[in-house]
């Protein structure tokens, strides 16, 4: 084996009597491969076979509901024998490529309230106490003390069936909202009886828990915590009550402990996003690590070289890694074989939690959730193929048609790779979305791509060149507002100010309640500028459930920074001073020295129009046939990849 940096990380480790090659550890994440009724599934064996291969030494499944009435659709289930045959081929198939698994168990709780009703089939959301604001349509239910007896028997078959499947281990789900976590937290456990009111009591529903599973498996059989170190709500669960409660479940018999934060109806720490730094919950796992002898598992936005960092210095035993092993799943092997250059970094997007019934899609990974394409097969019939647009996903395109064996031309105007993406990478926090062109611009030279800058394609251009196949993705172009501008008027386009192309003044309008209207807003106001926000519909627009943690984020920033916003606000006029705004039929002028506008995109289909034709075959792919998420287009331009 080659020396790498990355020594710590490659030392074997312990939790219980398993020996673990390594300090990686995958973290169990919903992926909604599994079926409607929680078997397992072909596209769930490719998915995990894929980060067996990658070298990462424990993988932590998805959750798997232990009770009927907390089984979710596309998630596994264990609440059943009947699952086990389907449990033993999951198992075996991450064991025969080196890993070692942990099934992770849930009662949903809390968390089932992010499911669409329609797919909870009228069963009650089970809470350990009612609260003030669960009101409305949604059926919740208190859980009372038969319910608690027979949920523990629940679990600890839960965990009888996953040693009798061949797993190494299990991991109870104790964090984020869910019902073992909602009895910890004291702001969810307003119970006054045994199971409610000191940290003991608040603890006492996992810890029969825990020795119920240690009665049903035995000694030899590790059983994990995954446990808040903080909830990130007011009232809720803090870090010195959490290493009180990592003590007690240590005393129960827990062999781990896994820290980890937030609840996920509330807080935007349960999946940090890039505007959070690396690694927040580090100096929580830190905390408890310093309370307990048994391991202690940290995750969160941790990259190899923190990885490496919080290993070699002690501040926790292992590193449970999630979205950087969908961005790569060879990201171990990587790394071990001192090939970090190689790594294809996860950029923090959280596009992967596009979920909630169908499965995701990952901006760096196009293969993510459809592992079994991803061994790229040879092009019976290479063909010349020109590929017009130097964003992502013309590299990503040009990059896998040439690794399948296609004679490959690319063609940027600019004077450098990226496209658009240049401009997510200048905001403030993003600059490591940076790393995903440096991978593909990696991936261009290795695989022979030839690459023109400053190529202004025509009509004639094509014709020159004579491909076989021609590739668009010439991307948008910003999206005008439509309204009057008065003389005088300074009206400016969000691209431009963020590259540093304008002076925006003293006083800003910004016009666009969607992400990039938010990120802006923020940013210009932490440079000291007096901003408003404007956005004709609801802050945040129609978000996806990706966008969840993101737009808690970025409107905790908002308010922090007391920015003012106006919400179904629709812009009448730009005037000289400012821009003139109607809310609910009445206008009023805001002053402003600026107006940015961070209202989207239109397609830039002008070339692709001229060009039709002039190829046997010619694709549009990404912003130019519709602009959407970064993830979007490069899947668009792997299957465009695939087909020719």
């Amino acid at each position: 084996m080659r020396m790498t940096k990355f020594h710590s990380l490659f030392q074997p480790g312990r939790i219980g009597g398993l020996r673990l090659e390594n300090r990686l550890v995958m973290s169990a994440m919903g992926n909604f491969l599994a079926d409607e009724q929680g078997n397992v599934t072909d596209r769930l064996l490719d998915y995990y076979r894929a980060r067996a291969r990658g070298g990462v030494a424990l993988i932590t499944t998805q959750i798997a509901a232990v009770s009927r009435e907390s089984a979710a659709p596309f998630n596994l289930a264990i609440y059943d024998d009947g699952f086990l045959p389907g449990l033993r081929k999951l198992v075996e198939t991450i064991h025969e490529h080196g890993a070692k698994v942990s099934i992770q168990l849930v009662h949903y709780g809390l968390l089932a309230s992010i499911v669409p009703k329609s797919m909870r089939q009228g069963v009650p959301i089970m809470v350990p106490s009612a609260m003030p604001w669960m009101v409305g349509d949604e059926p919740y239910r208190e859980v009372d003390e038969s319910d608690i007896e027979r949920y523990v028997e629940d679990f600890s078959e839960a965990a009888r069936r996953a040693s009798e499947a061949g797993a190494d281990a299990v991991e109870l789900h104790a964090c984020h909202g869910c019902l073992v976590s909602t009895f910890l937290s004291p702001v969810t456990n307003r119970r006054n009886d045994a199971y409610g009111g000191t940290v003991e009591k608040r603890a006492r529903f996992a810890v029969r828990i825990v020795q119920r599973m240690r009665d049903k498996v035995g000694p030899g059989f590790p059983v994990s915590v995954r446990m808040n170190g903080t909830d990130d709500v007011e009232g809720g669960l803090t870090v010195d009550e959490a290493v009180l409660q990592a003590r007690i479940l240590e005393a129960a018999g827990a062999d781990a402990v896994s820290v980890s934060g937030g609840i996920e109806c509330w807080s935007p720490l349960n999946i940090p996003c890039y505007l959070f730094p690396k690694g927040p919950m580090v100096s929580l796992a830190e905390a408890v690590k310093k309370a307990v002898r048994i391991p202690v598992i940290v995750a969160g936005k941790i990259d190899a070289e923190l990885a490496e960092q919080i290993i070699g210095s002690g501040r926790a035993d292992f590193v449970a890694l999630g979205r950087p092993l969908l961005a790569d799943p060879e990201l171990p092997n990587k790394l071990r074989q001192g090939r970090v250059d190689h790594v294809r970094r996860c950029i923090y997007c959280n596009n992967c939690e596009r979920q909630l019934g169908s499965p995701a899609s990952c901006t760096v990974n196009p293969f993510l959730y459809r592992e079994a394409r991803s061994a790229l097969v040879a092009a019976p019939s290479p063909k010349k193929v020109m590929v017009v647009g130097g964003g992502p996903a013309g590299m990503q395109a040009a990059a896998l048609l040439a690794q399948r064996g296609h004679r490959v031309s690319l063609h940027e105007r600019d004077t450098d790779l990226g496209g658009q993406w240049k401009i997510a990478c200048a905001m403030p926090g993003k600059e490591g979305y940076a790393a995903f062109v440096d991978y593909l611009r990696r991936c261009l030279g290795e695989h022979g791509v030839r690459v023109f800058l400053g190529s202004e394609v025509t009509r004639e251009v094509v014709l020159a060149e004579n491909p076989d196949a021609l590739v668009l993705a010439t991307g948008a172009v910003p999206q005008g507002l439509g309204v009057p501008v008065a003389s005088g008027g300074r009206v400016v386009q969000a691209n431009d100010v963020i590259l540093g192309r304008v002076d925006v003044g003293k006083k800003v309008a910004v016009i666009g309640g969607r992400f990039l209207g938010m990120e802006l807003a923020a940013w210009l106001a932490e440079q000291g500028r007096e901003v408003t926000l404007v956005s004709r519909g609801r802050l945040g627009g129609r978000k996806g459930p990706e966008e969840h943690f993101t737009y808690m984020a970025l409107v905790r920033r908002l308010i922090a920074l007391r920015i003012p916003m106006y919400l179904d606000t629709s812009v009448r006029e730009i005037t000289g001073a400012g821009v003139v705004l109607d809310f609910g039929g009445e206008t009023f002028h805001l002053l402003a020295d600026t107006v940015v506008l961070a209202i989207g995109a239109v397609p830039d289909s002008g070339l692709a129009d001229a060009v039709e034709g002039l190829a046997p075959e010619v694709y549009r792919i990404g912003d130019c046939v519709e602009p959407r998420h970064a993830a979007a287009a490069t899947l668009e331009a792997a299957r465009v990849a695939l087909k020719i």
